[in-house]
């Protein structure tokens, strides 16, 4: 019986509204005071830290903690003077930082902590880095740039570099990620600030920014809920209306908060809004609404996070409340913090009154309160932070440049150029070219950039020398027209005059002319009728000069625009290079996105842990890194019994930390006749750890390369699957085994004649003819028969979207590395992974190699399929109708080798030197997807703590590895870079033995680990 059909019992949907990984939803309290599920353990060190410093509050303290005020190190609003009276008179709980400069705000920051008894929680509005407030610091793109990649995972990286400015700056929350569904152009305060019109895009690249700041130890704050996307009304002045029903938010403003919350988001921001289809209560704005914050976000959205208001001095609320009877009505609303309180003595005030009139309970204040210390334990407010001024508005600025350009390349859009003219230029089929400049007078970054091509005549033109300057440009071969100092928000036609819109116009339609837009793409309604027409998103001198490279062909224009412009121009069009896979031209126009990669060459840079093990080191006394040996040696006893009960034969156990083997046993014997003990040298068939240790590391590879897109489908890499209906599924469904694909197909019975023997149409008991696919000891079946198969594969039953382990998932990627690279498989993997990392006994088909038999382990009796003892031969019965190479099976592998592969992931990608992928690769390929526990290819712990884990109790959420059916497993986990290798036969001399699992011999001998190093079960 397959291994997949086996561990469909282990195999359980995951739920994802449960709690971050360290955190417990980012360790802010899960729910109500009075309930105390999901709260942590009541003796862990932050709830010792918690009570101890809540239990020492006065009234006035606790309430205190509720307010974060604005707080400005430099400009007219300079107000320190005020900040240090709030600290020590009303006890405020937090600043959020505006205008002014990095040196004076560290200054600031720490001669504050150092006068509040209870630390405070610095937050900063951070959407396009901590540039959005300081002078002097650089911006990185807006959102609706990034909506334009096709790449959401660099939105990560740039998310993971704004967390190292935060923390640079102690910072403790970013408010940002802007999650508003932007579908009205117009939109005066929202607009630029979103991914887009999508709500689809904007919940991926929305999650991959939370993820950049939280995986980085930095709050992140999803806004402005319930959505603020379809208004025409500035919140900041006045309060918008929207008049969208129920079910209209429900389809689309509310959809990225779900995903938000899904993903473990750490804060949420309320919005200023008048939405009648939650509230009708005039003049209510929803931050004030207890329908909308409490009924609807914290109870049937099941929201555990902190709450914050928007700042409150706005007038979308304070036009109509006084200042004290919003703090009350926000708090009494559901929100946790208020943000931006107009007059907090006089919040304070009345709060405490209606405290005392029974309005709002002490449990109310404690489940606020609480949650507000959780965060501030998660930021290591539980220890004195000091923030050091020297060279760190240089320091802030340290990754900006390198990332504004790779956005840039992904980004621009090239929407239209109907003549060619980017394809004459690059040709130098057009020979005389100016540049024009719109809304300038004077050289830029895009017009030296030009010359420096070779593109030499300028003009800056204006409404009064446009005739001219028109004849003069029909004897130029191209005309590049570049609209320059574009506003960012509609007001005033963005900035636009009518005068320069009409100049670009009338120069625009002529048939030599592309257009280049440097703003906001929504300024681009004015000139849809252009002849040719590029959307560069901004005026940053690296999105100039990246724009300079796609005029003159250097590089391609890889975006899509993220909004509606006009008729002409829809969200999701974008001119882009279509290549299949072979980099070759797509004659049947499939799409094959080229990602780019998304971590610079040096590496590490946003990692954590920057002294990384080289590669592993044998062996090491466990003391070295804090384990108890004689704990760590009760794993013998465990699996000395296991063999007497002849679980399996014998086994290998390889445990390293930080890169440091601290146990590294053999146990009993390859098989029950006793003859050849288990050694360091014996080879097992790892069975479906093969998924991970070959086929999805050829996948991520490819992916970090270009060449494969996750969201892109199987029919975009195999047209001969276009007319089944699983050319549509996505890749990375089958990644996520959410791909409605069969558990398994039993290729081998339909093989079977009727007295279950092989046919001898099909196979041979010698190597003849068509009969050359080598599947046991004399047994040969024919070539043709795998048409068969993949004729079966693609007929089959497709089910619905949801968790269903499968190997056919497995041996369509396997199809599609092999149709990209044009080569096999098992040659990919060693060629790029084995060989370099020096993996002796790593292989496929192992006997091809002149491995001895002796030292391979057997792995069954077979009795139903080949009749033979199998050894050396994958046990898998597809896998070896497939030739021995297959993405769900196959691989054979020692404990030794397979601890290189783990310890270079746990490196983020970096083994002895050498690169083999990118953090951020593996950062996004290790981390959960979808509905289910899996990540891209990993098998992961599921956050319910009642599913049944495949790994032990107290691994980290981000443990990630696979166990195979033969009785192996592969478990590493960062959290505390350890990795776990079982090696094992258990399926010798039958594969119905299933006391390995039935008695969890794997899980328990981790948690021995686990156990021996002191560590907590998971919070």
């Amino acid at each position: 019986m397959p291994q997949n059909k086996r561990n469909c019992a282990f195999l359980f949907r995951a739920v994802l509204y449960f709690f971050y990984t360290n955190f417990i939803v980012l360790n802010i309290t899960a729910q109500p005071a009075n309930n105390s599920a999901g709260k942590p353990k009541l003796d862990s060190p932050s709830s010792r830290w918690v009570d101890s410093v809540y239990n020492s509050l006065s009234l006035d303290q606790k309430i205190g903690q509720l307010f974060m005020v604005a707080a400005y190190s430099g400009g007219e609003k300079y107000n320190r003077a005020l900040i240090e009276k709030l600290i020590s008179e009303n006890y405020i709980g937090g600043l959020i930082y505006m205008q002014g400069t990095a040196e004076a705000q560290a200054e600031q920051t720490n001669a504050h902590q150092n006068k509040s008894k209870v630390p405070l929680l610095i937050g900063m509005d951070a959407e396009w880095g901590l540039g959005m407030r300081l002078k002097g610091v650089d911006d990185f793109p807006r959102q609706i740039m990034m909506g334009a990649m096709r790449d959401s995972s660099l939105v990560y990286k740039m998310s993971a570099a704004v967390a190292t400015q935060c923390k640079r700056l102690g910072v403790h929350i970013d408010f940002a990620p802007v999650v508003d569904v932007n579908n009205n152009p117009n939109n005066p305060v929202i607009n630029f600030r979103s991914f887009g019109e999508n709500k689809y895009n904007v919940s991926k690249y929305a999650n991959q920014y939370v993820r950049g700041l939280q995986d980085n130890g930095i709050i992140a704050s999803a806004k402005h809920f319930p959505g603020h996307g379809n208004t025409d009304v500035d919140s900041h002045k006045d309060l918008p209306t929207i008049n969208s029903s129920a079910n209209e938010l429900e389809n689309l403003e509310l959809y990225p908060f779900r995903e938000m919350i899904k993903n473990q988001v750490g804060s949420i921001m309320i919005a200023h809004l008048q939405v009648p289809a939650l509230d009708n209560t005039p003049n209510t704005p929803t931050t004030l609404s207890k329908k909308v914050v409490t009924d609807l976000l914290k109870n049937r959205m099941q929201y555990r996070g902190l709450i914050f208001t928007d700042a409150l001095n706005m007038q979308g609320v304070a036009k109509y409340y006084a200042p004290g009877d919003i703090d009350v009505k926000a708090f009494a609303a559901g929100n946790d913090v208020l943000l931006f309180s107009q007059d907090v003595p006089s919040g304070v005030a009345k709060i405490k009154t209606a405290i005392n009139n029974n309005v709002i309970t002490m449990d109310r204040i404690k489940e606020s309160v609480t949650k507000i210390l959780r965060a501030k334990y998660f930021v290591g407010l539980n220890k004195k932070q000091t923030i050091s001024p020297i060279n760190i508005t240089n320091d802030l600025n340290k990754y900006v440049s390198t990332i504004r350009t790779q956005i840039a390349k992904e980004a621009i859009t090239l929407l239209n150029d109907q003549n060619n003219i980017l394809d004459k230029i690059s040709r130098n089929a057009a020979k005389k070219i100016a540049y024009v400049g719109i809304g300038t007078d004077k050289e830029n970054a895009f017009s030296t950039a030009l010359n420096n091509l070779g593109i030499l005549e300028n003009y800056f033109v204006n409404e009064n020398n446009s005739n001219d300057l028109l004849n003069k440009l029909k004897n130029y071969d191209a005309v590049i027209i570049g609209v320059h100092n574009i506003a960012l928000y509609p007001g005033k036609n963005f900035g636009i005059s009518d005068a320069n819109a009409a100049v670009v116009n009338k120069l625009a339609k002529a048939n030599n002319t592309v257009t280049v837009l440097f703003g906001n793409p929504y300024a681009a309604k004015y000139f849809c009728s252009a002849q040719g027409m590029v959307i560069a998103y901004d005026e940053k001198p690296e999105t100039q000069k990246v724009a300079a490279d796609i005029i003159a062909g250097n590089l391609k224009a890889k975006g899509k625009l993220p909004v509606s412009i006009c008729n002409n121009y829809k969200q999701g069009d974008g001119i882009v290079a279509l290549t299949n896979e072979l980099g070759q031209p797509d004659k049947h126009n499939h799409e094959v996105p080229r990602e780019i990669k998304t971590i610079p060459q040096n590496g590490g840079e946003f990692s954590q842990n920057l002294n990384l093990p080289v590669m592993v080191k044998c062996c090491v006394n466990p003391s070295v890194v804090g384990a108890n040996a004689v704990t760590l040696n009760k794993i013998d006893n465990l699996i000395e019994n296991a063999i007497a009960k002849k679980v399996m034969p014998g086994c290998r156990i390889l445990v390293a930390k930080e890169g440091n083997v601290i146990y590294d046993k053999s146990f009993g014997y390859t098989n029950y006749n006793y003859t050849k003990k288990v050694d360091e040298n014996t080879m097992y068939d790892i069975a479906s750890c093969t998924k991970v240790v070959a086929t999805t590391m050829a996948v991520m590879k490819l992916y970090e390369e270009g060449k494969i897109n996750l969201e892109s489908t199987i029919g975009t890499y195999l047209p001969f699957t276009l007319s089944s209906d699983k050319a549509w599924i996505k890749i990375k469904d089958l990644l996520t085994h959410q791909s409605g694909l069969k558990s398994w197909i039993p290729f081998y019975k339909e093989t079977l004649d009727t007295l279950q023997m092989p046919r001898t149409d099909i196979y041979s008991k010698v190597l003849m003819g068509k009969y050359n696919i080598k599947i046991a000891n004399n047994l040969y079946m024919s070539k043709t028969w795998q048409d068969t198969m993949w004729q079966r594969i693609l007929t089959s039953k497709l089910g619905n979207r949801t968790y269903e382990y499968s190997d056919l998932n497995f041996i369509f990627l396997q199809k599609i590395v092999e149709r990209i690279t044009g080569t096999g498989l098992d040659a990919y993997v060693n060629k790029y992974f084995y060989e370099p990392l020096k993996m002796k006994n790593t292989m496929y088909n192992p006997l091809k190699k002149n491995v001895a038999l002796s030292n391979i382990a057997p792995t069954e009796q077979d009795a139903y399929f080949r009749y033979q003892n199998v050894q050396g031969y994958v046990h898998d019965m597809a896998a070896a109708m497939f030739g021995g190479v297959c993405g769900n099976a196959g691989v054979f592998s020692t404990a030794s080798d397979l601890s290189i592969i783990l310890q270079m992931l746990l490196n983020d990608g970096m083994y002895n030197g050498k690169r083999y992928f990118n953090k951020t690769t593996v950062d996004l390929f290790t981390s959960n997807h979808g509905s289910n526990r899996r990540g891209y290819g990993w098998d992961k712990p599921p956050f319910d703590t009642k599913k049944s884990n495949p790994a032990a109790d107290h691994c980290s959420y981000a443990t990630f590895g696979h166990q195979g059916f033969t009785g192996t497993c592969v478990w590493a986990d960062p959290t505390h870079n350890l990795q776990f290798i079982f090696l094992s036969n258990r399926t010798y001399p039958d594969a119905e033995n299933k006391l390995l699992a039935k008695l969890n011999i794997r899980t328990l001998a981790q948690q021995y680990v686990y156990d021996a190093l002191g560590i907590a079960a998971r919070k």
